[in-house]
């Protein structure tokens, strides 16, 4: 499993995006300013320094079938 963690500034969305996949293909998403984590505690840490250094309030996360829950 891959979890996705964009890192680019999240602005006007508002929310830091996580895409957790299992696919082995490269992903579209992949092409952003992206850091890829085997472990899901590594990659909502990476994205809770994002939400801290952008100033949002939630972190999204994202599965294939593009349903989301937010933190």
């Amino acid at each position: 499993m891959k979890w996705i963690v964009l890192e680019e500034d999240p602005k006007p969305d508002n929310y830091i995006a996580v895409v957790i996949t299992e696919t082995i293909r490269k992903m579209k998403i992949e092409a952003q300013a992206h850091s890829v984590y085997r472990d899901g505690d590594e990659a909502l840490a990476r994205a809770r320094q994002l939400r801290e250094q952008y100033g949002v309030k939630m972190i999204r996360i994202f599965n294939n079938e593009n349903h989301s829950i937010s933190s």
